[in-house]
């Protein structure tokens, strides 16, 4: 289980953070910006250097620190928990009975019973036309 961080960043003033904010953006941070002067970002390990170089460029000071499962910041990001699964998909034995019952089935099944039906040569190469 990979283990991340969560920062949050406090800068002087709003026009600071917003700046900040879009490099962080630009460099493939996700940024959140909080209450016109914060800046909250999810960083792996080898990525804390850079984000914490570029908030302090812009004059940001680190307000907190927290570590995050990777579990956490995925379920955050993707919804997991909110995903709906419809029921008809998760029933797919019923679906596959129901193919035995209409024959659908693949046709490399019925290849053998029409092996011989195509063959445009039939071999015979033993002679010289004259």
């Amino acid at each position: 289980m990979r283990v991340s961080s969560a920062i949050l960043f406090d800068f002087a003033d709003a026009a600071s953070a917003s700046v900040a904010c879009d490099t962080l953006q630009e460099l493939g941070y996700e940024p959140m910006l909080h209450e016109g002067n914060r800046v909250h970002i999810h960083v792996d390990g080898e990525d804390l250097t850079s984000a914490l170089e570029i908030a302090q460029t812009y004059g940001g000071k680190l307000v907190e620190q927290a570590s995050i499962s990777s579990e956490a910041v995925t379920n955050t990001a993707y919804s997991l928990d909110a995903i709906t699964i419809p029921a008809h998909v998760v029933n797919e034995d019923l679906n596959a009975q129901d193919e035995l019952d209409e024959e659908l089935h693949n046709w490399n099944d019925d290849a053998d019973e029409y092996r011989d039906e195509f063959k445009p040569d039939d071999g015979s190469y033993n002679h010289f036309s004259g």
